[in-house]
């Protein structure tokens, strides 16, 4: 059963995921930016299946919200730099 919603349906959804602010309906603060795991492995570039056995490796920093599982944008970058492999000069 697919839950995804239009937002996620329209073509380039994903694209400056980090940079779109959720708004707080209560009282127009911006909140953190959680994403799920299919967003999560179009930023890191991976498979969605990837990322699921990453998760449960505890390779690759989650939250778990209920069943769900939902990463941080900030601790994804953070993954991605302690991740990179530096050239040789």
């Amino acid at each position: 059963m697919n839950h995804a919603s239009a937002e996620d349906r329209r073509p380039g959804w994903a694209e400056n995921v980090s940079q779109r602010p959720n708004k707080d309906a209560n009282n127009g603060v911006i909140a953190r930016r959680l994403l799920n795991v299919r967003e999560a492995a179009q930023y890191l570039g991976i498979e969605v299946d990837t990322v699921y056995k990453k998760s449960r490796l505890r390779e690759l920093p989650c939250v778990k919200v209920g069943r769900a599982l939902r990463f941080d944008v900030k601790a994804l970058e953070k993954y991605i730099e302690q991740h990179s492999i530096q050239t040789i000069d």
